[in-house]
């Protein structure tokens, strides 16, 4: 049969392990996967259980062994402890070729996601960058404003000054023709 290499694993450890022990540097996932699709024998039986399966039909958890075959050795895969033929037994490698199956459209989904995002960004930073415009604009408006303002108030306080000025000098003559 096979070595039990650990009965309880999380789906990311196993897919390391399977990464470092079984694909050579020279092949892609793919290729591999493709080589090493030949059953060990004819009693292979994924149970429709598809990717990484965390226990047999029969509810126990699966262990991981290796394959001591002459066909396939070295080759890991799931088996549900119990050894019996009905339950569970499911290579590795497929089991994760499975996983990546099922998560491309998630990533795509993912990826669709990122580039509205992205877009959505880039049209805020245009309206940011207008904002900054309008309030530079208005800025600019209240700057001139304010030394309008200014210049009008010292405009009024002179006229108030001249009035006052002449209405001084008025009296003044008046009561310098009175005097006489």
């Amino acid at each position: 049969m096979g070595e039990i290499i650990n009965p309880v694993r999380d789906s990311s450890s196993i897919l390391f392990d399977f990464v470092l022990k079984n694909l050579d540097s020279h092949l892609s996932f793919f290729e591999y996967r493709m080589m090493s699709s030949g059953c060990e024998d004819s009693s292979v039986n994924t149970m429709g259980i598809r990717g990484i399966p965390e226990q047999c039909g029969c509810g126990r958890r699966t262990g991981i062994y290796t394959s001591k075959t002459k066909v396939n050795p070295g080759r890991t895969f799931f088996r549900c402890p119990t050894f019996q033929n009905d339950h569970l037994y499911k290579w590795v490698d497929e089991a994760v070729y499975e996983e990546v199956q099922d998560a491309l459209p998630k990533v795509e989904c993912f990826a669709s996601d990122v580039m509205k995002i992205k877009m959505e960004i880039e049209s805020m930073k245009t309206v940011e960058e207008d904002l900054k415009e309008d309030v530079r604009k208005a800025s600019n408006e209240l700057k001139k404003l304010n030394v309008i303002m200014k210049v009008g108030f010292s405009v009024v306080c002179l006229g108030v000054v001249i009035c006052l000025v002449l209405i001084m000098f008025d009296k003044a003559d008046g009561l310098s023709m009175n005097s006489y």
